[in-house]
């Protein structure tokens, strides 16, 4: 008999139905927790940000994979045939909801319509686990090996964050002030700032830029000049999604959106059934693991790093902080205990 825990919890507070995560549970099938990607462009889809529309997707393709009777589970004939080939499947269907919302077309003339999401699967195969990963969802099997896929690009723009965060805070201003300020130097990067906004400033741009290079050769040695200076000038919104699904760059990371997703970004894990007791599944929301099984035990954890850095800016650094309105990120946790 498996047990089970499970919590979602959005990032605004007043608005529920915005979480962008979502987590399927389906015994002797599979496992999911899926992290839909904040909208950066104000688009909807079937009336949805476009991160929800993808999440939800791939929660819908999920269950019919799970619904699937072409054989046991493992068995020649059954309906998993590797970590790629689910991959390949589930594009598949992110595509045809594009189609089934009359998007197809908006979403290959724009691929920032595309939205995309992250996440991680247990699938029951047989006799073993199977996991499939894309993004920075991540797993802990047993209480004891974690599977987290943290990415480069995330930690250079968030120190771009930090920075520009500190030098509006030593001016004097309010944290809410410092909060806004520096979410639109992380969202624009330092070529796209309003003109005569305080974050356009050539000289504070100047600052944070000679900020981060002081900083690249101890954090980021191995990321290319070229690189560093695209991300940092372009920022979230207009440099992030040049790395898409770039197999070539080492700043190059994977989501699920509907478009091919090169092997290198596809995380495969396996374990035996047998030796497996509790399993956890866990968006990138909850930016400290919980010291034991259980929700009450990852609330804990949640309210541990709000109570420590609650702007993210230090021990838990962040691309976002959090604010009157919710926690910086969506987060969501799915917990199983097998035996």
């Amino acid at each position: 008999m498996i047990a089970c825990e499970a919590f979602s919890q959005g990032k605004l507070l007043a608005r529920p139905e915005a979480n962008e995560d979502a987590f399927l549970l389906a015994p002797g099938r599979g496992h999911v927790v899926i992290d839909g990607v904040s909208d950066r462009t104000g688009a909807r889809l079937d009336g949805m940000a476009t991160g929800l529309f993808v999440a939800q997707a791939v929660r819908r393709a999920f269950l019919r994979l799970f619904a699937e009777d072409s054989g046991a589970p493992g068995a020649a004939g059954g309906w998993f045939g590797g970590a790629e080939d689910l991959v390949r499947r589930l594009s598949g269907a992110v595509e045809a909801a594009y189609a089934a919302a009359g998007a197809a077309e908006a979403v290959a003339a724009d691929p920032r319509l595309r939205g995309g999401c992250a996440f991680a699967a247990v699938l029951h195969v047989g006799d073993r686990l199977e996991f499939v990963g894309l993004g920075d969802c991540g797993v802990r099997v047993n209480g004891a090996e974690t599977l987290l896929f943290p990415k480069d690009l995330d930690s250079i723009t968030a120190t771009l964050r930090r920075e520009a965060w500190r030098r509006f805070e030593a001016r004097g201003l309010t944290p809410e002030a410092c909060d806004a300020l520096a979410r639109r130097m992380v969202q624009g990067g330092l070529a796209h700032q309003e003109a005569g906004s305080p974050t356009a400033d050539p000289a504070f741009l100047a600052e944070v830029e000679a900020a981060l290079r002081r900083q690249r050769g101890r954090l980021w040695p191995h990321v290319p000049e070229a690189e560093f200076a695209e991300l940092i000038a372009g920022g979230i919104a207009h440099g992030q999604d040049r790395f898409l699904d770039e197999e070539g760059r080492v700043l190059g990371y994977g989501a699920m959106n509907g478009a091919p997703t090169p092997a290198r970004f596809i995380e495969a894990r396996s374990w035996a059934l047998a030796e497996v007791e509790t399993l956890e599944l866990f968006s990138d929301g909850y930016f400290a693991l919980g010291e034991g099984f259980g929700v009450a035990s990852w609330e804990a954890a949640a309210r541990r790093v709000e109570a420590e850095d609650p702007h993210k800016l230090e021990a838990w650094l962040s691309t976002k902080g959090s604010t009157p309105d919710g926690p910086a990120d969506d987060r969501t946790y799915l917990g199983l205990r097998l035996r």
